[in-house]
């Protein structure tokens, strides 16, 4: 492979990382399908060598923090869905008392969750 062609396939990839990142804050999943795929088959065919990459230390940098960037998004996004089924699995589950006396919630799930509202 030339350096040309290296340096080429690492711009495609920021676009597809900056791409990515536009398709899951708009929420758009076809797109955001169609964007991994692409970048999963760009990644497939690309074989690089220690010194393939010098001089392109820049790029691989910004391809870091472009990855890292996304994966902190997708992290925050799950977080935020776990914490809003944890907060509508307990609203709707009754307080009883253990056998130790402390008041703890039945089960996790909840009726608001399960359909059985």
């Amino acid at each position: 492979m030339t350096r040309s062609e290296v340096k080429h396939q690492l711009e495609t990839l920021v676009g597809l990382l900056q791409e990515e990142r536009e398709m899951s804050l708009a929420l758009n999943m076809p797109g955001l399908n169609q964007v991994v795929s692409a970048k999963q088959e760009l990644l497939a065919g690309l074989t690089l060598q220690p010194e393939d990459v010098v001089g392109l230390e820049d790029l691989l940098k910004q391809i870091d923090q472009e990855n890292r960037r996304n994966a902190f998004l997708l992290w925050t996004g799950l977080n935020w869905v776990r914490d809003l089924m944890g907060f509508f699995g307990k609203a709707a589950m009754p307080e009883v008392y253990g056998g130790s006396g402390q008041s703890r919630a039945l089960t996790q799930g909840g009726r608001l969750l399960s359909g059985k509202v």
